[in-house]
Formats: C-alpha cells, structure tokens, sequence
C-alpha cells in the first residue's frame, strides 16, 4: 500500500472516530441515531439522508417503528431498546395504531421536540465553529471531493466484485502495482 494511502484510510479513520454524539450526553449513539432517524421520519424523508430536521410540532405524524428500523437498517428488537431509553427520556410516546393494532406508532413529546431542537442548536453550533475554523470554502470543497471519490470508490469496488476491474479477487491476482513494496 502506498503512503498516501495509508495515510488517507488512518485519517479517515480518525475522523470517523470523533464522537460526534458527546455533545449531548443525555442520549446514547443508539438513541441520537434513533432521534435523528425519528426527525428524518418525520420531515417526510425516512429512507433518505436529509440536512431538513426542522420539524414543526403542529405538522408532526406517528411513524410506524418498522419504518424507523427501516431507514436505520436495524433490528425491530434493537430499535425498540434505543426507543425504550427514549420513552423513559420523555422523548417519544408509543401507540397502538388503531387502524393497524399490529403496528407501533412513534412521535415526539412536546418535551422531547423541545429537547430535540436544544439538541439540534448545540450540534449546529458545533459545526459552525468547525466550519467558520477551517474555512467554509474548503469544507465545500472536500465534500465534493470526498463525494466524487466514494463515487468512484463504489464503482472501483463494484467492478472487482464483478470480475470487471483490474483487481480480480477471483484469479489471485497481484494487488500491488509494480514498484510497490510489499
């Protein structure tokens, strides 16, 4: 492997290491991952990711918890332990939907909207800081750039899995260029 690659995967690494989710140590990573989901869910947008959570209390619906494992690709058991946690919160409330009663509908308390936008303002401050920091001209720019390169990465990997590619998994092949220490 190359230096820069090395390099490349320890700082992304690292990066995803960051535990973002400290800034609100009143919800676990599993109960942040479930809000946040909850959030999406709730904007109209729970099988896709969204910077769009700002959800109005009046405009909210019950969401089904197999939608919510859905969107989280978890476990129903999984998501109703981080629900659980949530409910002892006074974030959420769990119904029986009436029409249905072989589903359980979610929604935010009034308090848990409340805390959740505390939440939100604290993270956004957060990123802001980053951001104004490091220059929000090159944050800009290393999201297109970290786009185009998974963009390509997930090609580059579809295509050895195919047998497509130069890299051929199947036939043993050499996965070191030539040059290249290994």
């Amino acid at each position: 492997m190359k230096e820069y690659q090395s390099k490349f995967l320890l700082q992304m690494h690292k990066f995803h290491k960051i535990k973002f989710w400290n800034l609100v140590p009143e919800l676990n990573p599993s109960e942040h991952m479930i809000v946040f989901a909850l959030c999406r869910c709730e904007a109209g947008k729970c099988d896709e990711p969204t910077d769009d959570l700002d959800i109005k209390l009046s405009a909210m619906k019950d969401i089904k918890v197999s939608s919510l494992a859905k969107s989280l690709r978890m476990t129903m058991p999984g998501v109703s332990r981080g629900l659980a946690g949530l409910e002892e919160k006074g974030i959420i409330e769990r119904k029986v939907d009436r029409s249905d009663r072989r589903n359980t509908l979610v929604f935010l308390t009034e308090d848990g909207y409340k805390r959740i936008s505390e939440y939100k303002k604290r993270i956004d401050r957060y990123f802001e800081t980053v951001f104004k920091r490091f220059g929000e001209e090159r944050v800009t720019e290393i999201i297109d750039l970290i786009a185009e390169l998974a963009e390509i990465a997930q090609e580059e990997l579809q295509n050895a899995l195919n047998g497509d590619g130069a890299i051929n998994f199947d036939k043993g092949a050499d996965l070191y260029e030539q040059g290249d220490e290994k």
